[in-house]
């Protein structure tokens, strides 16, 4: 797993190329440096707005081949331990899928099996459908674009990181 070229397609192959576009020509500003950046934090993203998606097989209608964006296999092994940690995170906090917690320790751990791979791969997919619709759909200059980014940010704080309090987290580590 994580040891080989991936190959974003249909309607993803194209959210992803506009997500690494530069939207800004006279600064080369860009949301994505690059496609594997996307492929190791969009998991993340549709696991915690629980966004899956399906494959999509959208051709290009003068080709006829499906649309395709690739991530490098040297980029994703030299990524690989990072992409294994958000892919253990995911199989160990997805109660929806396995709710017997020693099962989920088992998948991120020691099996995971096609259908596991397939729920990361889903939650990626998931995971650019919301990364393209608050920070693309709509932006048609460069201060729609940061508007859009410090709008995502803004509810991405306010919807994850308002509940937690340090003083909570320092108790927690304290008691260990």
């Amino acid at each position: 797993m994580f040891d080989k070229q991936y190959r974003f397609k249909g309607l993803h192959a194209l959210k992803v190329d506009k997500l690494n576009n530069v939207f800004d020509a006279q600064s080369g500003a860009k949301l994505f440096n690059r496609n594997v950046d996307i492929y190791a934090n969009a998991p993340l993203i549709g696991f915690l707005y629980n966004r899956i998606s399906e494959e999509d097989n959208t051709k290009n209608p003068e080709t006829g081949a499906v649309y395709g964006q690739n991530v490098m296999g040297d980029r994703v092994i030299y990524s690989q331990e990072e992409l294994l940690f958000n892919f253990r995170l995911i199989m160990l906090l997805d109660a929806n899928y396995e709710s017997d917690v020693k099962k989920r320790i088992n998948k991120a751990f020691k099996q995971n099996d096609e259908k596991d791979e397939e729920r990361f791969e889903g939650y990626l997919r998931g995971g650019i459908d919301v990364l393209y619709e608050k920070l693309i759909e709509g932006a048609n200059n460069p201060e729609d674009y940061i508007n859009k980014l410090y709008d995502f940010l803004d509810e991405f704080d306010d919807r994850f990181n308002s509940s937690v309090d340090t003083n909570d987290i320092f108790t927690l580590c304290s008691n260990n």
